[in-house]
């Protein structure tokens, strides 16, 4: 709900100039002079320039005396000048509030602001992981020169729990701020410090790390379900709660609830034991033992401390050799490697453009904008049944190519079909979201498969965070609105191709084992054959 705010609080609003000339006779939004005096003779924030003060008195009192209303007489139809006020349909959004109607660029800027933080959360994000740590730690002990960064490297050290709790307290803090905004810049600053500060995946990662391997598919695809579910429901949320500073509230503030779950959750194990707090550790599997009516042997116990001091005896090795350069740089010696990170990064780019775009723009499309962006996020869900079910079995490549194809197709016919058949617009639109969604989800499962396990969360970082710039982009798609009204649409078509060409280019991975190392990856590109025949010298 949080991370699509502003689709309905910076939502676009009609509006007019406001006439002096005219509105004693009748001041509401659609008056019956406005279609004479405001027609399309003039631009949105311009209208038609009033003659001489003395000739208007004139017309005036001519037609008060004949019980008329304003006329086009009293105004030069040849000149216009800018407005000096601007009437709005409605007051819901802060584009009213915040007199925003000449100045869409604005109104586009908050979704901007909004996903460029998500870029910057995501970097952090990054951080969770422990390769992420000490790539970022050891150019940080270059930068200023210190022999030893373990001092440093605690610093990032916080586990999931402290996260899972602070994140979204922190998201509810500054969105429940965001609803009290006196004005356009304070609202655009919380909009950045919202995602940029409370926006991350500890809570994803230690799920991950607790359900068992099997599970974990299964488990993925119901937290995405219910992720969907809840974009659904806030669109009925703020179509029973228009008034965005209302509906502001309604969405923040039951994230404070979350404070309760210092008692609710518990942190990791494998972090725990990752950091030398294996009492914690032991304690929070006796936990999990008692809820599940099993005790945990003492033989359990002491292999968790012979685990343990394994691990530690690991990280004084690795820190005795922090002159090493971190195992990403090692990948980047691949061409193939480097290559294959700028194919999924353009890909991602397009991935996320066309995604976040559709959702944004589905409040412009014909329709209650409201059930078009619940729908938007309710089509989400057959796609992954539809995901699970084609991936495996028709492979990587091919799957991407056709439903990007598909996508681009649904697109462009979404905004070539007469207005008079709205709902076919709407079904099209629908068609292409579906596409996209299954398109972007499809990707992100290549991007995990293509790249070896010693840099696979930072590369996929790499990719992902390049893409997160085509939703940054993605808000300013609706403008383009104001040239032809499904130019969005054709723009999200024309943009699909790319990801249905540079799927081509990928290695298919779907009966590939996952590359542990860099020599691995390159090999994805062979046949199956030739990977069979390398099989033992890979091994060995």
């Amino acid at each position: 709900m949080c991370n699509f705010n502003y689709v309905f609080t910076a939502a676009e609003v009609s509006y007019r100039c406001h006439v002096p000339e005219c509105e004693t006779s009748d001041i509401s939004f659609n008056a019956s002079w406005v279609t004479s005096i405001l027609s399309n003779r003039s631009e949105a924030c311009h209208r038609l320039t009033p003659h001489s003060a003395d000739r208007v008195e004139g017309l005036w009192n001519h037609l008060k005396a004949d019980n008329s209303n304003c006329s086009l007489r009293m105004f030069d139809e040849k000149v216009t000048m800018p407005c000096e006020k601007i009437v709005y349909e409605n007051y819901n959004s802060i584009v009213a509030e915040f007199d925003l109607g000449c100045q869409p660029w604005k109104r586009t800027l908050i979704g901007t602001v909004h996903n460029l933080g998500l870029v910057f959360s995501f970097i952090m994000s990054g951080v969770i992981s422990d390769r992420c740590v000490y790539t970022v730690v050891f150019f940080f002990s270059i930068l200023i020169q210190v022999e030893d960064a373990e001092p440093y490297y605690k610093i990032f050290r916080y586990g999931r729990k402290v996260i899972i709790v602070g994140t979204p307290l922190m998201v509810g803090a500054a969105g429940l701020l965001k609803s009290f905004s006196v004005n356009y810049w304070m609202l655009l600053v919380l909009e950045f410090l919202e995602t940029a500060l409370g926006y991350g995946n500890a809570s994803l990662v230690l799920s991950l790390e607790t359900v068992s391997q099997k599970s974990r598919v299964v488990y993925s695809c119901i937290s995405d379900i219910l992720s969907n579910f809840g974009g659904a429901f806030f669109g009925l949320i703020a179509w029973k709660i228009p008034y965005w500073r209302h509906m502001m509230r309604a969405i923040y503030a039951p994230l404070l609830v979350v404070v309760f779950y210092i008692f609710l959750v518990d942190e990791g194990v494998r972090w725990l034991l990752a950091h030398n707090k294996k009492d914690e550790a032991v304690r929070v599997l006796n936990k999990v033992a008692k809820i599940n009516n099993i005790t945990l042997s003492n033989k359990a116990k002491e292999m968790l401390t012979k685990i343990t001091e394994e691990k530690n005896k690991a990280d004084q090795m690795i820190q005795t050799r922090s002159e090493d350069p971190p195992p990403i740089f090692s990948v980047l010696r691949s061409k193939k490697i480097v290559l294959r990170i700028a194919l999924i990064s353009v890909s991602f780019f397009c991935c996320m453009f066309v995604y976040s775009g559709a959702i944004i723009n589905s409040t412009s499309i014909s329709g209650n904008k409201y059930l078009n962006f619940s729908a938007m996020m309710l089509v989400a869900i057959p796609t992954r049944i539809i995901t699970a079910l084609t991936l495996t079995r028709f492979g990587r490549k091919t799957p991407i190519c056709v439903a990007y194809c598909l996508c681009a197709a649904f697109f462009m016919a979404s905004a070539f079909v007469p207005k008079s058949m709205w709902w076919a617009s709407i079904v099209f639109y629908l068609a292409g979201k579906m596409c996209s969604s299954y398109g972007l989800f499809s990707m992100l499962v290549v991007t995990m498969e293509v790249f070896p396990t010693t840099s696979r969360n930072s590369l996929t970082n790499v990719a992902n965070t390049f893409g997160r710039l085509g939703s940054v982009l993605a808000p300013q798609a609706p403008l383009l609105g104001q040239y032809m009204s499904g130019l969005p649409s054709v723009m999200f078509a024309l943009v699909a191709l790319g990801p249905a060409v540079l799927a081509l280019l990928l290695p298919d991975t779907s009966r590939t084992p996952l590359p542990d190392r860099v020599v691995d990856a390159e090999r994805l590109d062979e046949s199956p054959d030739q990977l069979g025949q390398l099989e033992g010298v890979t091994t060995s």
